[in-house]
């Protein structure tokens, strides 16, 4: 029978995830040491103290037999029928959102007295928890609790109670988003963020940090101001190198107010694994133009530029570089520094054995 409940819950629990995402949404994973749960409560535009099946919200069958392992919420005692959920997520139609909101916790332990129940939370900032009895509110009495940790219902409590009023306080919380995230592409680090609803944003700072380097502003992308339509966003990172990155993103509203959203961690592995010669950039040109390289491994490089008869005008590089991408520029000018004549010229690259050659044309 543990067997069977255990792919019902299996069942059930994933056929909640195709359905819409809370605007904020706070995430609890529980157990008494054997059976997890993974319960969520927030705030939506649209939620009620019902179930709301398009949030992912759906009444849960009956309990196991005794000496398994169950933990939801109860929505009888806020106006429902008796219904239960593992997802719980009220109305909130104004952001940012300040109020408590209260949620029934209903539990059944391996065994009572002797199980105690670990809720392992991770709040929003500046936002709080507490978790009471429902009998008197004196029998059981956790928290205040305040961003990442477990909570521990005790043992003794399980003996004879099965459920406990968990309340969340809100203080001026903003919307959250509903993704962000880093992935690495050839041209650097693509962030990508979405939004379920905005009101006066009127805009995302892009802030990078390192081991090496503390948060700095490195772009800014406009919001949407007020709307009750999901929005997607993206920045493009182009000054990366190998090594590790944190991004988060400054919210910023229209009154000067500003939020910030949980970090991202990339890895970033910008390693050619050929060499390669790109073609300048612009071409044709004027003044100057943009040649790329990249090297596999540590090479003397050089980069010189010829006329159509062979001639050298401009050695642009010789160096020894390391693993990676490199560009230099030319202005046009020959090595003496003069000014040379419109036309077409060619430029070659020479790494041990790897020669490339290409063609650009300058226009005056």
């Amino acid at each position: 029978m543990h067997k069977l409940f255990s792919i019902l819950f299996l069942v059930i629990f994933y056929s909640t995830l195709n359905f819409g995402q809370a605007t904020v949404t706070i995430p609890f994973s529980c157990t008494d040491g054997t059976n997890v749960y993974e319960l969520r409560i927030g705030l939506d535009p649209t939620a009620t103290n019902c179930i709301d099946p398009s949030l992912g919200e759906s009444d849960l069958p009956p309990f196991p037999p005794p000496g398994v392992f169950d933990i939801r919420f109860d929505l009888s005692p806020y106006g429902c029928p008796a219904l239960s959920v593992w997802y719980d997520f009220r109305n909130a139609t104004v952001f940012p959102y300040s109020g408590s909101l209260e949620h029934m916790l209903w539990w059944q332990v391996t065994t009572p007295g002797v199980s105690a129940i670990n809720i392992t939370y991770n709040l929003p900032p500046d936002q709080s928890m507490t978790i009471v009895d429902n009998i008197t509110g004196t029998l059981l009495n956790l928290g205040p609790f305040f961003g990442s940790g477990v909570a521990v219902i005790p043992a003794s409590y399980t003996s004879f109670g099965t459920k406990a009023k968990l309340t969340i306080t809100y203080v001026n919380i903003p919307v959250e988003l509903t993704s962000f995230t880093g992935n690495v592409i050839q041209d650097g680090v693509m962030l990508n963020w979405s939004t379920a609803t905005e009101l006066n944003n009127q805009g995302f700072e892009i802030e990078r940090s390192t081991a090496q380097q503390s948060w700095q502003k490195i772009g800014y992308v406009p919001g949407f101001g007020t709307t009750t339509e999901p929005k997607s966003y993206s920045f493009l990172d182009e000054n990366v190198s190998n090594g590790t990155y944190t991004y988060r993103l400054r919210q910023i509203d229209f009154d000067g107010s500003a939020n910030y959203s949980p970090e991202v961690m990339v890895e970033v592995d910008m390693t050619p694994s050929d060499f390669g010669l790109s073609q300048n950039y612009p071409n044709p040109f004027n003044p100057s133009t943009t040649i790329q390289f990249q090297v596999p491994k540590a090479s003397d490089v050089s980069i010189v530029v010829y006329d159509m008869l062979g001639k050298e005008v401009k050695s642009l590089f010789a160096s020894q570089v390391q693993p990676g991408k490199y560009s230099v520029e030319w202005n046009g000018t020959n090595n003496a520094g003069m000014k040379v004549t419109s036309g077409m010229y060619i430029y070659r690259m020479t790494a041990g054995d790897f020669i490339n050659v290409k063609e650009m044309v300058l226009l005056k």
